[in-house]
């Protein structure tokens, strides 16, 4: 991931910050530049996909929430073997989200609701957050697989050479 923080108390944080327009073609954007951080530093195609999926469906919703001509944030940070993601909804919108997803299913006649069951299904520690009262923050952490041999694994253990 671009943007590096290099070494911290905790070890190595790699993070990467973009700044999108209120635009659906943002979505695959994002979701491409951040499978291709995660691959190079050897993540797994499995772990990738659950990533771009919940990430996806988190574009999508604070695209679908916010309002005309806002921005928004996707904050992505590997650390510790894991990859925590923030999606924020920076605007005036209705902010939308504030809700957690509900224990049973989604009824087939509901238009939403159905994003944050994918996302909460595709990774660990799910939460939504307001904004200062403007706009929402989606948060979710993922356990990172690795390939054999893959550098952020190497990177992530501490055993790196400098």
């Amino acid at each position: 991931m671009t943007g590096g923080r290099g070494v911290e108390v905790d070890g190595v944080e790699i993070t990467m910050v973009l700044f999108l327009p209120r635009d659906a073609a943002s979505v695959p954007i994002t979701r491409q530049v951040l499978d291709g951080c995660l691959q190079t530093l050897g993540v797994t195609a499995d772990t990738r996909t659950d990533i771009a999926l919940a990430l996806s469906e988190a574009c999508a919703n604070v695209i679908q929430h916010a309002g005309p001509g806002d921005e928004y944030e996707v904050l992505a940070r590997a650390q510790n073997g894991r990859c925590v993601i923030e999606v924020v909804n920076t605007g005036s919108g209705d902010g939308g989200l504030v809700v957690t997803p509900s224990a049973g299913p989604v009824p087939t006649t509901e238009e939403h609701g159905r994003g944050l069951k994918i996302i909460d299904a595709m990774v660990d520690n799910l939460r939504l957050t307001r904004n200062d009262g403007h706009g929402t923050t989606v948060h979710f952490e993922k356990t990172l697989d690795w390939v054999p041999g893959a550098p952020g694994q190497h990177l992530f253990s501490g055993d790196s050479d400098g």
